[in-house]
């Protein structure tokens, strides 16, 4: 049970020791100008490789809890499928349902782990498999690996670097399933936080805020939903930036230029703009961007 692109890697590497015997993910949405509904990534994968495919509105409709009784799966993995499963559901598999997070749980439950992580600066995230519950990412923990966050990566950086590791852990998890040995460690509800779903908002530079704090947000909103402020009264997207040394000093918000870099000012001093976005225009260095602003 998957829908978005990063949950067909975990897909592939479990059919090559399982037989997929059906696929669940969410129903086609419009895209682009024309609104023509689009099939998922996990669908297309299901396609292309002949398996069923199951799409329901609800997961909690009682004709999809009985087609998952026909189909009678041995074990349930699910992987940003984007719906709260019923226990109808959760308890319906012999070996158990499972689920792959982005995180290092309790730390970061909810839609947007990574995300979160690197807004709030986190120095490590991880991946984690669980018995799944009624309660939004709260089951019993099965395994867990740990992954140290470099210092300028993006949440479109984490989430490849992440993946494959995810696929690794939960076929070690599906292993771990089918012989009976799979633990079930429980989460400390002291530790819970959780990571809603982002907005456009959020993506908004705070100029109040320090340098680290404001790089940390562009981290985080690259590649959704984008950080971003106004420059001369139009919206200006910062894609990624930098905390330097011997930065200028620069009042809040005010940008400056010099020795071929571009500052904004924080806090607590300026941070680097490193790549940028002018409305209606590609993306540019930003010292390209500066140019051709008269900075």
């Amino acid at each position: 049970m998957g829908t978005p692109a990063l949950a067909v890697a975990p897909l592939e590497i479990l059919a090559r020791e399982h037989e997929i015997t059906l696929v669940v993910t969410q129903p086609d949405k419009p895209a682009g100008r024309s609104k023509t509904p689009q099939p998922s990534p996990v669908k297309q994968w299901a396609l292309e490789n002949n398996v069923r495919v199951s799409q329901p509105l609800r997961a909690r409709d009682e004709s999809f809890v009985e087609e998952l009784r026909a189909v009678a799966p041995d074990a349930i993995a699910v992987v940003a499928f984007g719906q709260i499963l019923p226990r109808a559901v959760l308890e319906l598999a012999p070996r158990g349902c499972t689920n792959l997070h982005y995180s290092l749980l309790p730390r970061w439950r909810g839609a947007a782990p990574v995300q979160h992580a690197l807004l709030n600066g986190d120095k490590f995230t991880g991946v984690t498999t669980q018995w799944m519950a009624e309660k939004l990412d709260a089951g019993d923990l099965i395994l867990t690996r740990e992954v140290e966050i470099t210092p300028e990566e993006t949440t479109a950086d984490l989430w490849q670097r992440l993946t494959p590791i995810g696929s690794e852990v939960l076929r070690d998890t599906m292993r771990l399933l089918e012989n009976g040995t799979a633990p079930r460690v429980p989460q400390d509800e002291n530790e819970v936080t959780m990571s809603p779903q982002l907005k456009r908002e959020d993506g908004e530079l705070r100029w109040h805020e320090s340098a680290q704090q404001n790089v940390d947000r562009v981290r985080a909103m690259n590649p959704w939903p984008g950080a971003w402020c106004k420059f001369r009264g139009a919206t200006l997207k910062i894609w990624r930036a930098r905390v330097t040394e011997n930065a200028p000093q620069l009042a809040s918000g005010s940008f400056g230029s010099g020795d071929g870099k571009v500052f904004v000012g924080t806090s607590d001093g300026a941070m680097e703009l490193v790549e940028v976005q002018a409305e209606g225009r590609p993306r540019l260095a930003a010292a390209d961007w500066a140019r051709g602003a008269r900075l």
